[in-house]
This record gives C-alpha cells, sequence and structure tokens, in this order.
C-alpha cells in the first residue's frame, strides 16, 4: 500500500519547525538521530515517525494528530518506508512558507494556482470564510505579509477531507498559528441557515466545492 501523500508533507513541517527554532530541540533534524538512538530500544522508524507527530499533535493539531485521521496512516507503514520517509524530510530545505505550502497543495492533489496577492486585504475586525480547497494558504499569505492578522481568530476554513484539514495545520504551522477553525460545508450551511454571516469569503477559482459554496453565499467573495 503506498505511503499516504501527506505523511512526507507532515514530516517535512516538523523538520521546518526544528530548524526555525523556538519549539523544541531537533529530534527528527538531530545529526545521526542521537536522542533516538539512545531511547528506542525496541522501537522502529515507523515508532519514530508516531512519536514525532504525537509530540506536536497539542500545539498543532491539525496537521500533527494521526489520530484525527481517516486511517492511520504509520498502520501500514513498512521499516523501510518509515527510515526512507524520515531521510528526505531532513534534506536541506530553503523554501518559504507560500512556497512550501504551494508545493504541498499540490502533492496533495488541491489546487496550487491562484495570485494569493490579489486577495484584498483583510482588516483586524474582519472575520472571513475560507472557502474549500485554498487551504489555509490565502490566510498564511496574508498573516505573514500584513502585520495585525490573527490566522486563528479571524478566519475560518472550510474542509469536507483529510488532505484539506492537513493541509490547513501545514498553514497554521507556518503562521505559528493556534488551533484554527475548520468546518465542513455542512457545517457552514448551518450557519448560514440560522443567519450567521462573514464578512467576505475567499478562495481560489476553479474548486467546484469553492464555486459551489461561494454560490450559496451571495456575499462579497474575492478570489486568487
Amino acid at each position: 500500500m503506498p505511503i499516504h501523500p501527506a505523511l512526507p508533507l507532515t514530516l517535512r513541517s516538523i523538520a521546518r519547525l526544528e530548524r526555525a527554532g523556538g519549539i523544541r530541540s531537533p529530534r527528527l533534524t538531530e545529526p545521526t538521530f542521537e536522542k533516538w538512538h539512545r531511547i528506542r530500544r525496541h522501537l522502529g522508524w515507523r515508532d519514530f515517525v508516531a512519536l514525532l507527530h504525537q509530540d506536536l499533535a497539542d500545539a498543532f493539531p491539525a496537521p500533527f494528530n494521526l489520530a484525527a485521521w481517516s486511517a492511520d496512516p504509520t498502520g501500514d507503514l513498512t521499516h523501510d518506508e518509515a527510515e526512507q520517509a524520515i531521510r528526505t524530510a531532513v534534506a536541506p530545505d530553503d523554501s518559504d512558507a507560500h512556497t512550501f505550502l504551494r508545493a504541498a497543495a499540490r502533492a496533495l492533489g488541491l489546487p496550487a494556482t491562484g495570485s494569493l496577492s490579489d486577495v484584498p486585504r483583510t482588516q483586524p475586525h474582519q472575520k472571513v470564510l475560507e472557502l474549500p480547497g485554498s487551504c489555509g494558504r490565502i490566510a498564511a499569505w496574508q498573516v505573514l505579509s500584513q502585520p495585525g492578522l490573527a490566522f486563528h481568530d479571524q478566519f475560518v476554513f472550510v474542509a469536507d477531507s483529510d488532505v484539506e484539514r492537513i493541509l490547513i495545520g501545514l498553514a497554521a504551522v507556518e503562521a505559528r498559528a493556534n488551533t484554527p477553525t475548520i468546518l465542513t460545508t455542512a457545517e457552514v450551511r448551518a450557519h448560514i441557515g440560522r443567519g450567521q454571516r462573514f464578512d467576505r469569503a475567499i478562495g481560489v477559482r476553479g474548486w467546484a466545492a469553492a464555486d459551489s459554496l461561494a454560490g450559496e453565499l451571495g456575499g462579497d467573495v474575492r478570489w486568487a
């Protein structure tokens, strides 16, 4: 069974966190994996993958809490696959957040297009709905390039699949944000039915779920 396409990305995200510093001492990016070899005893590389995610699941649950994925991505992972994924994740990586998230979207089969800078600036008092498909990329762009915005307070994200939720989580990690608010399309429709409104919706054109929901909102929708 092929390795879950998100697993190399979450491992790479962990490596990016460790290289940036300030989160914890390196484990994945530690040369020769010294700490791991010191404590592993009878544990294997698959256990190392699980522990790396577990250690960060409280801080960044959307990408790293493997128990929230529809299926455990480590369940069928072989020793060799796990070791290869780890060694690939620690390869040199000098990409910025937006390049990393665009590559992640492409790898997950999500839209990697759109000019994010074309979306009007979100104001600090606004509540914005990010439509399905863009998965946090627009919010991360704005938060990282425009001081005074909060990824987890001002943006609400729509996702109906594991890969969408994981990409939103990866965007939250890049923005160093608290746990994002993620709603399903059905939950957004319920909000609308109760009369709740957002100041604006944002998204990437050409993603059917985003186009459909935008039509139902009938308000201010801005596209990347």
